[in-house]
């Protein structure tokens, strides 16, 4: 059975080997891949990111969903989304999404995190859910800060990042928090 969530304008499911296409799309455009800090450098690498995507979807203690952004009626493919709970610490989780650039600054990412806020407070029943980017992706830190995520650090110049050391910004909330209300911006 495929894991499905939706929001107002897009459905979020279980990748399936024919998005792999997909995938390369994101993979091969500089732009999308300039600030992501997963390596899709070539096909073998791609492939094993789409069947890990697939494979964790039919284990029965899930902990990553790795799941495909499309618009409902046309499926057309708007990006890659994820929620991962932390092995270490199942009461955490992260979560991440990586758009085409058609479809930056209309609102999609704000939509997929608030869903995953939905379903990792309501559903998965985490403590803390959190985001992290590259400090130089402001668009990504601001949707976090936008969807009520606080800053709560810097970890700076940890990674070479393709072309330059990343610094990356972590944001995060508390169920706590996230009980108390949403943050409308």
């Amino acid at each position: 059975m495929v894991f499905s969530l939706t929001t107002e304008r897009l459905v979020l499911d279980d990748l399936a080997h024919d998005d792999l296409v997909n995938i390369q799309r994101i993979a091969r455009d500089p732009n999308v891949m300039k600030y992501v800090l997963i390596w899709l450098e070539n096909n073998e690498q791609v492939a094993g990111f789409l069947q890990h995507a697939i494979d964790e979807a039919h284990r029965e203690d899930r902990r990553d969903y790795v799941l495909v952004a499309r618009l409902p009626g046309s499926r057309e493919f708007v990006g890659l989304t994820f929620i991962e709970i932390d092995p270490d610490e199942p009461a955490t989780a992260e979560v991440g999404y990586i758009l085409l650039p058609e479809f930056w600054k209309a609102g999609y990412a704000s939509e997929i995190l608030r869903a995953y806020l939905a379903f990792g407070f309501e559903t998965l029943g985490m403590h803390r859910v959190y985001g992290k980017c590259d400090d130089l992706n402001h668009a990504s830190a601001h949707v976090m800060e936008k969807c009520g995520l606080a800053y709560e650090g810097t970890i700076r110049e940890h990674v070479w990042l393709r072309d330059h050391w990343r610094s990356t910004r972590y944001y995060g909330m508390l169920a706590d928090e996230y009980a108390s209300g949403p943050v409308q911006h």
